[in-house]
C-alpha cells in the first residue's frame, strides 16, 4: 500500500504513546459550530408581502423579506432547510372588465415552518448565505406582494397583525388598544337603535353637506383613525391603497373591484367637522340589522343588554319585523360609514356594478358574511353579490399593513378610475 496514504495514520496511533484501551470520551464541546445562544427552531409565517420570512424551500427557490422572529444564532458551517407553502392560483381573467362570477379557489395551505441547522462537511468551502433577492412583486406604491409563480395563488392572508395578534382579535382586554376598541362598542350597541338608524338615513340621506370629488375625499381621510379596528392604526388612506393594491395584484382585470377598494371606506368622514363630527361609535364598527334579535355572533355581544331595542317584543324574534328571503335591500342596518357611502355613490349616479355597491354596503356586516347569520333574510341577489363580497373581504382584512404605499405614484391610476366610474364632482 501506497506509504504516502498511511503515514498520517501511523503517526495518529502512535501520537499519544502507549495503548489506547483505556480511552475515555470527553465531554467537552467538539467546537463553537455546535453552541446556540437561543433555541435554534423557529416558527414561521406563511411567506406574504406583510409578513414574510427569509426561507429557503425545498427546491432551493429562494424567498427572501424581514424576518419577524427572533434571529437565530447563525453558525459559519450551517443552512437551514424549510418547506415551501403552496397554494393553488384563482382563475385567469379575460380582458374584459364586466363583471363576471368570481373564480373558485381553495384557501393558502398554511403549516409552521421548521428550520433545523445542519451541520456542513469541511470540504464545503465557506457558508452558504441565504439569498437577499426578493421573491416579491412591488406595484407601483411600493405596496409589496409575493410574486406567484405557475402554481401559486395571488395573495397569502396573514395570521397576525401589524400589533403582533389574531386579526379581529377583540378578546385581548390587556391591550391598550383593544380596550378602546372595546368600549366604542359597549357605545354602539347601546345607541344604534332602529328609530337612531331611520334618522340617520334621513338627514344624510339629503346629501348636503358638501360637493368634492372622490379623490378630495380621499385625501380627507389622512385625518382618520379607526377607533374600533383592532389590526390598524394608520390613516385611512393608506388602508384603502393597501386593499386596493393588493386587488389590483390578484385581480388585473377587475378594474371596478379596484376603485370599489379604494372607496369602500370613504364614509368615514362622518366623523370630520364638516360632516357632522359624529362619534365613532356612530361611523365604525361591525354593522348588523336592527328590527330584529340581535345575533350571538356580533362583537361584543353583551352591551346590548343595555338597548332598549333588546325590550321591544317587535324585534325580538328571528324575523321580526322581516320575512324570509325579503333581501338585505330591504333591512335596517346600523348606521355607519357603510351605508353613507353606499347612499353618496347611489344618489350621484355611479356605474359600478351591483357588485360593487353590495361591497360598500354591507363590507363590515361580519356577523353574515363571516359568521353566517341572517342568511334567512337574503334573496337570490344577495347570495350572488355575496361571492365577491367574500373575495373582497380578504384583501380588506388582511392587508392592513405597515408597509406604507406611495401615494403619488398610484394616484394617477386609480384617478383614471375614478374618471370611469362617477362625475367629477359629488354631493356628500
Amino acid at each position: 500500500m501506497n506509504k504516502l496514504f498511511l503515514e498520517p495514520f501511523r503517526k495518529l496511533a502512535t501520537a499519544g504513546g502507549g495503548s489506547r484501551r483505556g480511552a475515555r470520551c470527553s465531554t467537552k464541546p467538539l467546537d463553537h459550530n455546535w453552541q446556540f445562544n437561543r433555541p435554534y427552531i423557529s416558527a414561521f409565517l406563511p411567506s406574504n408581502g406583510f409578513f414574510s420570512s427569509s426561507v429557503e424551500d425545498s427546491e432551493s427557490n429562494q424567498i427572501s423579506g424581514k424576518d419577524l422572529s427572533p434571529p437565530l444564532y447563525k453558525t459559519p458551517n450551517s443552512e437551514f432547510k424549510t418547506h415551501n407553502t403552496k397554494v393553488i392560483n384563482p382563475k385567469s381573467h379575460s380582458a374584459n372588465t364586466s363583471l363576471r362570477p368570481p373564480p373558485s379557489f381553495s384557501s393558502s395551505i398554511r403549516r409552521m415552518t421548521i428550520l433545523v441547522p445542519q451541520r456542513q462537511f469541511a470540504s464545503e468551502a465557506g457558508t452558504q448565505a441565504i439569498s437577499l433577492d426578493s421573491n416579491e412583486l412591488v406595484l407601483d406604491g411600493g405596496f409589496i406582494n409575493p410574486k406567484s409563480s405557475p402554481n401559486d395563488a395571488g395573495f397569502f392572508a396573514p395570521e397576525i397583525n401589524s400589533f403582533g395578534h389574531s386579526f379581529r382579535d377583540y378578546d385581548n382586554a390587556e391591550s391598550v388598544r383593544q380596550k378602546t376598541v372595546e368600549e366604542l362598542y359597549r357605545l354602539n350597541h347601546i345607541n344604534q337603535t332602529y328609530d337612531f338608524v331611520k334618522r340617520m338615513r334621513e338627514e344624510y340621506g339629503k346629501l348636503d353637506k358638501t360637493e368634492m370629488s372622490i379623490w378630495e375625499c380621499c385625501e380627507m381621510l389622512n385625518e382618520v383613525v379607526d377607533d374600533s379596528d383592532p389590526d390598524l392604526d394608520e390613516p385611512q388612506i393608506q388602508h384603502l391603497l393597501q386593499s386596493a393594491e393588493a386587488i389590483r395584484k390578484d385581480y388585473p382585470d377587475e378594474d371596478w373591484l379596484h376603485l370599489t377598494a379604494l372607496i369602500h371606506d370613504l364614509g368615514k368622514v362622518l366623523m370630520l367637522p364638516a360632516f357632522g363630527g359624529l362619534p365613532q361609535w356612530a361611523v365604525v364598527g361591525d354593522t348588523y340589522p336592527l328590527g330584529c334579535a340581535f345575533d350571538k355572533s356580533i362583537v361584543h355581544h353583551k352591551y346590548f343588554k343595555d338597548n332598549i331595542d333588546s325590550y321591544n317584543p317587535a324585534y325580538n324574534t328571528k324575523y321580526g319585523i322581516y320575512s324570509p328571503g325579503c333581501g338585505l335591500d330591504n333591512v335596517v342596518i346600523s348606521w355607519g360609514h357603510d351605508d353613507y357611502m353606499y347612499l353618496v355613490a347611489k344618489e350621484n349616479g355611479t356605474t359600478l356594478p351591483d357588485a360593487g355597491l353590495f361591497i360598500i354596503r354591507y363590507h363590515s356586516f361580519y356577523p353574515l358574511h363571516k359568521e353566517g347569520a341572517y342568511q334567512h333574510l337574503m334573496n337570490k341577489e344577495d347570495a350572488e353579490n355575496m361571492k365577491w363580497l367574500h373575495i373582497f373581504n380578504k384583501y380588506d382584512l388582511y392587508s392592513k399593513s405597515k408597509v406604507l404605499v406611495d401615494v403619488e405614484k398610484v394616484k394617477p391610476y386609480y384617478q383614471s378610475l375614478i374618471q370611469k366610474y362617477f362625475p367629477a364632482k359629488l354631493k356628500w
